[in-house]
């Protein structure tokens, strides 16, 4: 529901930043979320191909599927090539405990590891899903 507000309580309003929280010794990370969570899209988009090449098996699906794996490992390969050129930091990063415990900043605000996790993992669990979902279709016919 909305609730209507008064335009003189947006024009006293103040911009008020979110709080810093300072973790000494931390490196950065070119991307800032843990490699696991990118390791963990790419397997999705991995196992969505492999669903779907599994259940339309043909001779005459191999170019297609090759332009997408090609497509795949470009997508994910790109980024891997460019958060290694990014300078050293010094410090250690983030544990995966850490992560799920102190969550992320975002655009919104903070959200904590599993937040994050769901946010960014819906779409490739649903592209899963269907790919499964047709698999069995298929075999079922």
């Amino acid at each position: 529901m909305t609730i209507h507000q008064p335009i003189t309580a947006f024009i006293d309003a103040r911009a008020v930043d979110a709080p810093v929280h300072y973790r000494p010794n931390r490196a950065e990370r070119a991307f800032e979320l843990h490699p696991a969570v990118f390791g963990m899209l790419a397997a999705s988009f991995a196992l969505f191909m492999l669903a779907l090449g599994v259940a339309f098996m043909n001779p005459t699906l191999i170019v297609p599927f090759g332009i997408c794996a090609a497509y795949l490992l470009m997508f994910f390969g790109v980024p891997l090539v460019v958060a290694r050129t990014v300078p050293g930091t010094t410090g250690r990063f983030q544990s995966w405990a850490e992560f799920m415990a102190e969550g992320v900043e975002t655009g919104s605000g903070h959200l904590t590891g599993a937040q994050a996790l769901a946010q960014i993992m819906t779409v490739p669990a649903v592209l899963v899903g269907f790919a499964v979902t047709v698999a069995i279709v298929r075999a079922a016919v």
